[in-house]
């Protein structure tokens, strides 16, 4: 069985996270690039919101029992099977979490104006995520 308080913890956290990214969207592409501490204060919040998003997959596969997914994409194509996250959900955040991993292990390599467009743009992809999984587990 889910335990609900993790879920709640988790669910805060990732909210937080989406508070501060949001207080960051006014800013234009430009003053976004030239300022090495909006860049990094949106790469930490962007990167520890996917991890949230991540754990709280992890946590509802494990605690139901089903399964060890073979890879981070697998998590979010396991809650699509038992009809906890729609498709377009799923192939939403995919990419996400393929992103996770490029600033986890590939710091050097981040191209900024990518990480500019998935904060002003695919914040609602998060929210839906979100969405689902409060639906489903009432929270």
């Amino acid at each position: 069985m889910v335990k609900r308080a993790v879920l709640y913890k988790k669910i805060s956290h990732i909210h937080h996270n989406l508070e501060r990214l949001k207080e960051k969207q006014a800013l234009t592409e430009s003053e976004f690039l030239s300022n090495a501490d909006a860049r990094e204060a949106v790469l930490l919040n962007l990167q520890q919101t996917i991890q949230e998003c991540i754990d709280i997959g992890s946590h509802i596969i494990s605690d139901e029992g089903w399964g060890v997914p073979g890879s981070l994409s697998e998590i979010f194509y396991k809650l699509e099977e038992r009809k906890i996250l729609s498709a377009s959900i799923v192939e939403a955040l995919i990419p996400m979490a393929g992103f996770r991993n490029l600033i986890v292990h590939q710091y050097e390599d981040i191209d900024y104006r990518i990480v500019y467009q998935i904060y002003q743009h695919r914040l609602g992809d998060i929210e839906a995520y979100l969405n689902a999984i409060q639906a489903r587990f009432t929270i």
